[in-house]
């Protein structure tokens, strides 16, 4: 099972260090970020760079969630691993855990690449491969200029919005 585990906003990758310094490998199968490549345009030009999706936030896959727990507690960084209050704990659900594996599309370096799009005159986007082609009907937001659009979904028991990357098709330039 997928378990978040909460942390510092611009610490993820210390605490994740952490956690795989402190907790015993066979408690805690794997540690992880979800990073998702986005587009900055500087001086003109589009680069490619990665940041996290879920800032503040890492993944853990473990079987035994009571024992990460109390080996978590002694790790120095500020972490938090989410559950209830009365001692129970909050898996990622199979339906999340199906929507960030779709994102994923099976990335070993767990980035949710870029989804390459057509759009037409007015901006619409007519067609979309990658990432986003499941999600194309969550977009409540797009800015084509800037290689983004923002899908809303429910996630870990609320509404979030979501930015994604995209390229536009070779056969298009809009700037």
């Amino acid at each position: 099972m997928w378990y978040a585990v909460q942390t510092i906003t611009g610490k993820e990758e210390k605490a994740m260090d952490e956690i795989e310094k402190v907790v015993e490998s066979h408690v805690c199968e794997r540690c992880f970020l979800l990073k998702r490549e986005a587009v900055w345009r500087i001086q003109g030009a589009c680069r490619i760079h990665t940041e996290n999706l879920f800032p503040g936030y890492l993944f853990v896959q473990t079987q035994y969630p009571e024992k990460f727990y109390s080996q978590l507690k002694t790790v120095p960084q500020y972490t938090r691993f989410l559950g209830k209050e009365d001692g129970g704990f909050y898996p990622v659900s199979k339906e999340e855990e199906i929507f960030l594996k779709r994102l994923l599309n099976k990335d070993r370096e767990n980035i949710v690449r870029l989804s390459t799009v057509k759009v037409d005159k007015d901006g619409t986007i007519i067609d979309c491969d990658g990432p986003l082609r499941y999600y194309l009907g969550y977009v409540v937001k797009k800015r084509i200029r800037l290689r983004y659009v923002m899908i809303r979904v429910h996630l870990f028991g609320r509404e979030r919005e979501i930015l994604l990357g995209i390229r536009l098709d070779r056969d298009q330039n809009l700037g």
